[in-house]
């Protein structure tokens, strides 16, 4: 295979909440927001660019990554809900941007986006799998990337921070259009996220050798 990868087992990943209490709470935002934080543009595109209504969870562990969620992503959405396990908050989910930020998102894909975005969703097709996959999983040996630094990485890197890795410790992302070859190193995103990432992970599809996940671990 390549030098900048090695490939390892699955990684072990999964909570179990079989014997918890879940119960849900429907908010609604009257703010209005007529901008987008990075934080926000890099899980709104993934609905413009698809052009899917997909539902985006995000973990709640402590009251950082609830401000962020509730002050720069939630006013995007039309269908936000609160998770609870146990009568603990857990997560918020978000469906549905209101028309007024797909605009946003639309003009900033055509200048001035967070330049990880069109890096990560290189095509509108998210390649679900029609039958079964024979999934490998490599390991990026980081000290071979070179680091690029993005000023709106540090805002990803504190979210990813108070949010997912405080919860489980990684965040799964899902490329679209990437092929594992050597010209992946050059990644934008690969080349960002190094800059804080504890390990990145990529899950490759053995049959045509697609990268169906991402998996930031920090």
């Amino acid at each position: 295979m390549f030098k900048w990868i090695t490939e390892i087992d699955e990684p072990p990943f999964g909570f179990n909440n079989e014997n918890s209490e879940l119960s849900i709470k429907r908010i609604d935002s009257t703010v209005e927001l007529n901008e987008m934080s990075p934080v926000c543009q890099l899980f709104a595109s993934f609905d413009v660019i698809l052009d899917d209504d997909s539902l985006t969870s995000l973990p709640t562990p402590n009251d950082n990554a609830l401000e962020t969620i509730l002050n720069e992503v939630v006013p995007h959405y039309l269908d936000i809900k609160q998770i609870f396990i146990d009568g603990k908050l857990k997560e918020i989910n978000v469906r549905c941007l209101k028309k007024e930020s797909k605009k946003i998102v639309q003009d900033l894909l055509s200048n001035g986006i967070y330049p990880v975005i069109p890096d990560l969703y290189r095509t509108k097709n998210l390649n679900l799998s029609t039958g079964p996959r024979e999934l490998k999983y490599y390991l990026v040996n980081q000290e071979l990337i070179d680091p690029l630094y993005i000023k709106e990485t540090g805002k990803i890197r504190e979210f990813f921070m108070s949010s997912f890795f405080t919860e489980s410790g990684s965040i799964m992302l899902q490329p679209t259009g990437w092929k594992l070859d050597d010209n992946l190193k050059e990644s934008v995103t690969i080349r960002a996220f190094s800059t804080f990432a504890k390990q990145i992970v990529l899950v490759v599809d053995d049959k045509n050798m697609s990268v169906v996940g991402l998996d930031i671990y920090g």
